[in-house]
Parts: C-alpha cells; structure tokens; sequence
C-alpha cells in the first residue's frame, strides 16, 4: 500500500513493488508540505497504485500544466503486458491466451515495441494490414485485427488512449462452409489401411456436430453428453443428445485418450493425432480441401436439410446467435439433397409435414359459408 514519505520538507508517495526477489521503492512527489494536501494527493496515486507497480509512469496533476492524470508514454509493449495479464485473470484458457500473443506480436513486428500506444491511429491499421497482405490470409489478417480492437478498447476502459481508433476488418467474399458429401465420407470409410477406431470417431463428429476437443470434456447423462461450459466456444454448457451405438464410440474414444494419458502424454497431442488422421484419410481417399472441422459443417448442413429449421440448427450448434448459423441456409436444399442422397426418405418425409395445411378446417366449410 503507498504510503507518505517527507524528504526535505515536502511529502512524497512511497510504493514498494515486490518483483519476486527484491522489494522495489519507487517515489512519486506531491509537491506540498501540507500533511492534509498530501494525504488527498496520495489518494489519487493510490488508485493508480497496482499500475505504477507494473511499470507504469503516470504524470499526475500537481506535475502537470493541464491539471490532468496522464500516462507518460506508454509504450505497445507496456500496454500488451497488462493487457494479456487481464485476460488471463478472466480465466481464458492458455490456448486463447497465445493466440492473443500472436497477434500483438504482429502489431510488435510493424510498429515496433516501443511505440506509443496512445499514436496507435487507423493510418498505424492500414499499414499493418498492408504488412500482412501476402503473407497472411485475409481471414487471418482479419483474426488479427479483431484481437487488436478488444486491445484497443480495453486501453480505453483504462485510460491509456483517449479514444480507440475505429477501423474496419479486411474485405473478401464469404466462403460457404466446406462439408464432405455422402460419397466422400463413403470414400474415407473404405479405405482398409485406416483404423476402424478412427473411423468411429469421424462418424461421431459427423452424427453430433461437436468439435475435436469437445467430446473428451463431457460427461454421461443418462442419453446425454453434457459438455462442461469451460470446453465450449461459448463458455456455457453444451448438450448432445447420443443413440446407443454413438455412446459406445464415445465411451471407445474415451478409453483411448485414458490409456494415452496413463502413458504420460499430452491429452492435446491426442486430439491433434485424431486431426492428422483426418487429413491423412483424405488425402488417401482423394478428398480434397477438407479439415477436421469439415465434419461439424456436415452435421450442420444435414440437419438444416432434414429439418429446414435455422433456429433447430443453432440450437444443435450451441451457437450463440442465429446469424452464425445462417450460412447453413444459403445452401440450395436441392443441391443438399443430391450430396446427401442417404437421407432422401427422411427430406420427403419432412417436406411432406411442410405442405400440411396449418388451419384446421376444410376448404369446404369455408365454400359452405359462403353460400
């Protein structure tokens, strides 16, 4: 806690940062020799006590022309440190919290460590995205981009720029969701050098629409896979509800990743070999241009077309909002039905429960009142 220190006949503010090893003692002075005026003065240092610890330099009023509470150059790097500090105490997963890393560091690699973060302006934005056109995707620019526009406006919130800048992310068109029609799956499940494990596990993503990682934070309810809150997208609980025969796979598929972790490796480094043997299958299979998450999509897609429900969909998806959901429904469902032909029976059964009438009375009845 900052305490008053007199030297001279004028007070300062005494902090004493611990860094692990040593206890720092960093002095700010209040310019007075009024006790009273200084215990206010200190007050104001207080509130920015935890910030000063971390290396912070602030120019307070009474140091100041303009009467005001400033932060004295406070650099990407300064700022980038507290930053990702404060997302870690809001308990994101470290795998997040890299990611995070990885794009300040490319904010680093542009502008430099050392640059003011209050000069950060949409003229700093532009150039960063012309640094990365070439060498990054549009869509990882852009996963950048928003990563830096949380930073920003959590520099705001705390005072260190006086008004994040506001840009827009790159532009490009949206690709459709990438799916495995039933003829590519047929393709993989025929392959006679691929492990009938792993071939259990493609179908259980494919049936459920759960992500890689999912399935292995889940617990057994009755016929219901309750995925924990903290192992989904959206940090809240996820339901799936499994038939007998996907139970079995998923009491198979956590069998396996038990015997892995007994023999001390990383339970990550299971999911992602579950991944490589996605990819490998594919390109055995002359599948072309799919990803592990292709089979999410393949959930999606068919259950928009059994059901012709958006709002289903997203729920099944444990989407937050529809609107991520509907880039499933700007598929032609007669170009869906002709990839998935297994489930023609199930199409024209539900499309025939569309074309029932909704009002409950007769044609007839109504010519008859009009007579």
């Amino acid at each position: 806690m900052a305490s008053l220190r007199k030297r001279r006949g004028k007070y300062y503010a005494r902090i004493r940062p611990w860094d692990g090893i040593q206890q720092g003692d960093i002095q700010i002075p209040l310019r007075t020799a009024s006790k009273v005026e200084a215990r206010e003065r200190l007050a104001k240092v207080k509130a920015f006590e935890e910030d000063i610890k971390d290396g912070i330099d602030f120019t307070f009023p009474w140091l100041s022309d303009d009467g005001k509470t400033t932060v004295k150059h406070f650099t990407v790097a300064q700022a980038g440190d507290g930053f990702i500090e404060a997302r870690r105490g809001d308990g994101l997963q470290k795998s997040t919290l890299n990611r995070n890393k990885h794009s300040l560091n490319a904010l680093k690699r542009v502008i430099g460590e050392s640059f003011p973060v209050e000069r950060i302006t949409v003229d700093t934005i532009e150039k960063f995205k012309a640094e990365y056109q070439g060498i990054h995707s549009k869509q990882g620019i852009n996963i950048n981009l928003r990563l830096i526009k949380t930073f920003l406006n959590w520099c705001e919130v705390k005072g260190y720029v006086e008004k994040a800048p506001k840009f827009k992310p790159v532009k490009f068109p949206d690709a459709p969701p990438s799916y495995l029609t039933d003829g590519e799956f047929a393709d993989i499940m025929a392959l006679d050098e691929l492990d009938p494990f792993y071939k259990q596990v493609f179908i259980f993503h494919r049936e459920t629409g759960l992500r890689l990682s999912e399935p292995y934070h889940g617990r057994l309810d009755g016929k219901w896979l309750v995925i924990h809150a903290d192992a989904t997208k959206q940090k809240r609980e996820h339901e799936v509800e499994l038939s007998d025969d996907l139970i079995k796979i998923w009491r198979l598929m956590m069998s396996r990743t038990d015997a892995w972790v007994k023999m001390g490796r990383n339970p990550r480094n299971f999911t992602a070999k579950v991944s490589k043997m996605f990819q490998w299958s594919c390109h055995k299979a002359v599948v072309e241009n799919h990803r592990f998450h292709d089979l999410r999509h393949t959930f999606a897609v068919r259950m928009y077309l059994l059901t012709n429900d958006i709002y289903k969909v997203k729920q099944l998806m444990g989407h937050n909002s529809v609107t991520t959901t509907e880039k499933y429904a700007k598929f032609s469902r007669r170009r869906l039905a002709s990839d998935f032909s297994s489930l023609k029976p199930y199409i024209e059964e539900a499309d025939q429960r569309m074309k029932m009438p909704k009002i409950g009375f007769r044609d007839t009845e109504t010519r008859d009142t009009l007579v």
